[in-house]
């Protein structure tokens, strides 16, 4: 049997193909997003959350094996101590999430002047712990009660997300740039030296980060630290919110 050639014509081009694939995909994706859009809230209500972002000061600073033994040191502390402090101050936390310099803490939403007594408490009893090498171990916190809905990660642990997860990570990271660089504003008020870098950065050790869901039940903590008030701190995104450290927390 003698084949036929195969014309030009005959070929069926990629473009099209990708062409095709495109739309086909397009109409999948758009009755996928139909669906959930109209069912999401009734199967994934979302959840009111207690969100503490917990970061080890100067864990990156460590090699392999002192950020074990630090990691190793934090998770003690969370299971000795923090743990067992949920029942005094009511707190109900149900779940930890890792970020590899520290951990989230989600905890049931409760009243804000509990949630606040109870992340100074953290970031105030880690100062116990002894330093195992030069490196002084020190905590930086935020905290707020916001949204968040939990998923199964690629890991096949529970995780959570939301706007609330993306809030902690803003606090803690506006917080500590507002508060550094007005540390600076200080001494250049005050007359004195220009503040090396790591005196910046150990300026806003032991403080605790917290949004306007927390920030006005801070007064009673006024006699054990300072308390400094940002307006409008904008992040990458331009979004702002209002932030109020609690500093040199001991």
């Amino acid at each position: 049997m003698i084949k036929k050639p195969v014309k030009p014509a005959d070929f069926i081009k990629a473009s099209d193909l990708m062409q095709l694939e495109s739309k086909i995909q397009k109409k999948r994706l758009k009755t996928l997003y139909s669906f959930s859009n109209k069912n999401i809230k009734s199967y994934l209500p979302i959840e009111k959350k207690l969100i503490i972002l917990i970061d080890i000061v100067g864990f990156s600073k460590k090699d392999t094996y002192s950020q074990w033994q630090g990691i190793m040191v934090f998770q003690q502390y969370l299971r000795t101590r923090v743990i067992a402090n949920c029942f005094l101050k009511k707190i109900h936390v149900s779940h930890f999430i890792p970020t590899g310099d520290g951990c989230y803490i989600i905890a049931d939403e409760c009243k804000p002047e509990v949630a606040l007594d109870f992340v100074y408490s953290i970031v105030k009893g880690f100062q116990n712990v002894q330093p195992q090498d030069e490196y002084e171990l020190s905590l930086r916190a935020s905290a707020l009660l916001g949204d968040a809905v939990p998923f199964m990660d690629l890991a096949m642990h529970k995780n959570y997300i939301g706007e609330g997860m993306n809030e902690g990570s803003r606090v803690l990271s506006g917080g500590q740039k507002a508060l550094e660089e007005q540390f600076v504003k200080e001494c250049e008020k005050e007359g004195r030296p220009s503040p090396q870098n790591e005196e910046i950065k150990s300026f806003s050790r032991n403080s605790v980060f917290v949004d306007d869901s927390l920030s006005q039940y801070v007064e009673k903590f006024s006699r054990e630290c300072k308390i400094y008030s940002f307006k409008d701190v904008a992040d990458k995104h331009g979004k702002t919110r209002n932030i109020t450290a609690l500093q040199g927390i001991h």
